[in-house]
C-alpha cells in the first residue's frame, strides 16, 4: 500500500476519517493524499480568464487542505500522547473544482491509489438511494477498496476483522491480497464469515474450492472460516460483528440496480445503514471473471 486517498470536506465525520488515515499510513509507510473538491460561491466575472481565475482557487484551497491536515496531525499526536507518532507520514494535497463523486474517481486514477478513506453518514438504506450517497456512489464504482468510516466511530486498532463473503460468488481470479496485507499490517484475527439462506443452499453448496482459494489467497495469515444459516443475510453479519466484537467489517459489495437499491434489497446498504464497525468495501470487480471465460469455482443447484 503506498498511497491513500481522504476526500475532505472539513467535516467532523471528515476529521475522523483522516484519523484513520493517518494510523493506517503510519503503519504501512503509505503516503496520504488529501482531496477538497468545490463550487465556487461566486462566479468570476466575464472579464477575467475563467482557467486562471479557476487555477488560484485550486491553489488557495491547496494551502487551506493542508492547513487543515497539520491541524489533524497534531490533535492527533496529542491525543495519543506519542511525540513523533505521525511525523513520518507523507501528506499531500489537491483541490478541484467541480462534482465530488466524478473528481473523487477521476483522482483514484491520476494519482495511482490504493485506499480511498471516507466518512459516511449512516441513516436509512432507502433514503441513502433517495437522496444519493457519494461515499456509497464511491464504493460501487471505485477500482480500489473504500474504507467508510461511521459518523461517530472513533479509530480504534483492527484486532479483529470479519470478512462476509458469498463464497459462490468466488471464481478463480478471485484477488484477495489487499485484504491479506491489511490483515498482516494491523497483525489481526481474520473470521470470514459465509452465510447460507436456506438449508436448501447448505444441502446442494460444495464448499471445498473456494475453501480451497481461500487457503491459496490467505497462505501467509491465520483465519477461520464460519457458517451459519439465516435468511436476513444483513442480520447475521450485524449478529456476528457483535459476538466477536469485530473492528473492522469487509464486503465485496454487488452492483446493484435502482430498483434493488429502492426496495432494500441491498446487504450493503443495510449494513451501512446502522453501522456498527467501519466497512471496507473490496471493488465488485474482483468477483468477475478476468480474460478468458472461465467457470465459478463452485457449481450449486438453482434455487
Amino acid at each position: 500500500m503506498k498511497r491513500i486517498l481522504v476526500p475532505v470536506d472539513y467535516s467532523e465525520n471528515a476529521q475522523n476519517a483522516l484519523a484513520y488515515a493517518f494510523e493506517i499510513a503510519r503503519l504501512a509507510g503509505a503516503e496520504l493524499m488529501l482531496l477538497h473538491v468545490f463550487f465556487p460561491s461566486i462566479s468570476p466575472s466575464a472579464a477575467h480568464n475563467i482557467t486562471d481565475v479557476m487555477e488560484d482557487m485550486e491553489e488557495g484551497k491547496s494551502r487551506e487542505l493542508l492547513e487543515f491536515a497539520d491541524q489533524v496531525r497534531k490533535i492527533l499526536t496529542i491525543e495519543s500522547e506519542a511525540p513523533g507518532r505521525f511525523d513520518a507520514v507523507p501528506v499531500k494535497v489537491v483541490a478541484k473544482l467541480g462534482g465530488a463523486y466524478e473528481k473523487i474517481l477521476e483522482t483514484i486514477e491520476r494519482y495511482d491509489t490504493d485506499l480511498v478513506v471516507m466518512g459516511m453518514q449512516g441513516g436509512e438504506a432507502v433514503s441513502q438511494a433517495l437522496l444519493g450517497s457519494t461515499t456509497i456512489s464511491v464504493i460501487q464504482k471505485s477500482r480500489v477498496p473504500v474504507l467508510a468510516v461511521p459518523k461517530g466511530v472513533d479509530f480504534n486498532q483492527f484486532a479483529t476483522i470479519v470478512f462476509a463473503i458469498d463464497l459462490r460468488k468466488l471464481n478463480a481470479t478471485t484477488n484477495l491480497r489487499f485484504l491479506s496485507d491489511v490483515v498482516q499490517i494491523f497483525k489481526a484475527n481474520l473470521q470470514v464469515l459465509h452465510v447460507y439462506r436456506n438449508e436448501t443452499q447448505q444441502n446442494t453448496f460444495d464448499t471445498t474450492p473456494p475453501l480451497q482459494h481461500l487457503v491459496d489467497q490467505f497462505e501467509h495469515i491465520p483465519y477461520t472460516v464460519n457458517f451459519d444459516v439465516q435468511e436476513n443475510v444483513a442480520a447475521a453479519i450485524q449478529q456476528f460483528i457483535r459476538a466477536k466484537k469485530a473492528d473492522l467489517l469487509v464486503l465485496i459489495p454487488q452492483k446493484h440496480t435502482i430498483l434493488d437499491r429502492l426496495l432494500d434489497k441491498s446487504i450493503t446498504g443495510k449494513i451501512t445503514a446502522r453501522p456498527l464497525v467501519p466497512l471496507l468495501a473490496l471493488p465488485a470487480d474482483i468477483l468477475l471473471n478476468q480474460g478468458n471465460a472461465q467457470e465459478p469455482l463452485v457449481t450449486h443447484a438453482p434455487l
